[in-house]
């Protein structure tokens, strides 16, 4: 389906194609979060990490 929409955008150049296909990659990466798919997960990465906080504490 991403290819009709890739094609699409090749074809006409429009920015708005462009984000009509980002949005079906992103659509289908939450979709695939919430069935189980974990290799979609590096795009919410805890910039925190262990050593880290939010606050700006250490």
């Amino acid at each position: 389906m991403e290819e009709i929409y890739w094609n699409r955008f090749a074809k006409t150049g429009k920015i708005t194609d462009y984000l009509t296909y980002r949005g079906i990659m992103i659509c289908n990466q939450v979709i695939g979060r919430y069935e189980g798919d974990r290799s979609s997960e590096s795009d919410y990465i805890d910039w925190d990490g262990t050593c880290g906080s939010a606050d700006g504490g250490i």
